[in-house]
């Protein structure tokens, strides 16, 4: 039996941890309950029609999933857009310091993408994996790695207020046209019981002939409400799916167990799960989608098989340097290689 002592702190430290948990709990539910709310107010107004574009191509600078050694691949997103005349780059990766050069860097190199030669920048959400790390959370700014950010005044799109040394932050705070065909949904709120609040945005293209492509950093709000708000803003059906949904199912003992736990929008016991994704597959299969792809930096690969069997040859898991482009004629991927290797 353990002396008097060692009990009494034991109890004393299990008290501490329930009213943590307690708190934490309290807090919540109460966010819950606000943003629950809040989703009949998310859209203040419906666009105007925002145009169309001949084309989008799209580049994972940033992924998990790696096709060679001389791309690195990392638990997070990148993702350069090129939408008729305008470049975007959405989200900055995140910028992992054990690397030699940043992932982002690395990659846009080898496949000879300009990082100096954008439009703007869309930050989808305020998190590591997306802003660069934990510092530029800490900062509330997000980390270009090819610094300086070229030219002085370059756009920078965010969710919530952040800051940046050299590019012109632009606070979204509604659904928004940023460029001819390109538009950014209202940021989304949701509630992460040991994260907090979060609140995240979307890129839609309009593609003549297509359709909209929605692309999605982390899906953090629920794709659901995702396709729901764009079909509320706009009068165009959404045809295409791609990017983060954070769908890690049966990711204990991976490296996806962080993002089944941490970046769970439900409470501890109640992990993300298959119906989930059996919510998220039902969602965008009653769009008709000619297009679905799936980010790797939060998904798990039941879940790659759940959509590869529910969409067949429309579904792809998405890999550094798979070069998508989409036009009224169709889908085309040019991957850089076949063989898919995942870097932990």
């Amino acid at each position: 039996m353990l002396p008097s002592t060692q009990m009494e702190w034991i109890a004393a430290a299990g008290g501490a941890v329930l009213a943590v948990l307690g708190a934490l709990s309290a807090r919540y539910v109460a966010a819950r309950r606000r943003i629950e709310r809040s989703w009949t107010t998310a859209v203040e107004r419906k666009l105007d029609a925002i145009g169309e574009v001949d084309d989008l191509m799209v580049v994972p600078l940033v992924e998990r999933l790696t096709p060679m050694q001389q791309l690195l691949g990392e638990p997070g997103v990148s993702y350069l857009l090129r939408a008729g005349k305008t470049t975007l780059l959405f989200d900055t990766g995140l910028n992992r310091r054990s690397e030699i050069r940043p992932a982002l860097v690395q990659n846009a190199d080898a496949l000879h993408a300009d990082l100096q030669r954008l439009d703007g920048v869309v930050i989808s959400h305020v998190h590591p994996d997306h802003v660069g790390g934990s510092g530029s959370v800490r900062h509330r700014t997000f980390a270009f790695a090819a610094e300086p950010l070229e030219p002085k005044g370059l756009p920078a799109y965010v969710p919530a207020p952040m800051s940046h040394q050299r590019a012109e932050v632009v606070l979204t705070t509604g659904p928004r046209a940023i460029a001819p065909g390109i538009a950014l949904l209202p940021p989304l709120p949701q509630m992460m019981f040991w994260l907090g609040p979060v609140a995240e945005q979307a890129v839609v293209v309009n593609i003549r002939g297509f359709g909209l492509v929605l692309i999605s950093g982390c899906g953090h709000p629920g794709i659901e409400r995702m396709l729901a708000v764009s079909e509320l803003v706009l009068d165009v059906p959404i045809r295409a799916v791609y990017g983060g949904l954070h769908l890690p199912v049966h990711a204990l003992g991976t490296p996806l167990m962080l993002q089944s736990t941490i970046g769970n929008p439900h409470p501890p016991w109640r992990p993300i799960g298959e119906r989930d994704v059996a919510s998220a597959i039902a969602e965008i299969s009653a769009r008709g989608p000619r297009l679905v792809a799936l980010s790797s930096h939060d998904s798990s690969p039941w879940t790659y098989g759940a959509f590869t069997h529910a969409f067949g040859e429309r579904y792809r898991t998405l890999q550094v340097g798979d070069e998508l482009t989409v036009s009224a004629a169709g889908v085309r991927w040019r991957p850089l290689h076949s063989t898919t290797t995942p870097t932990p």
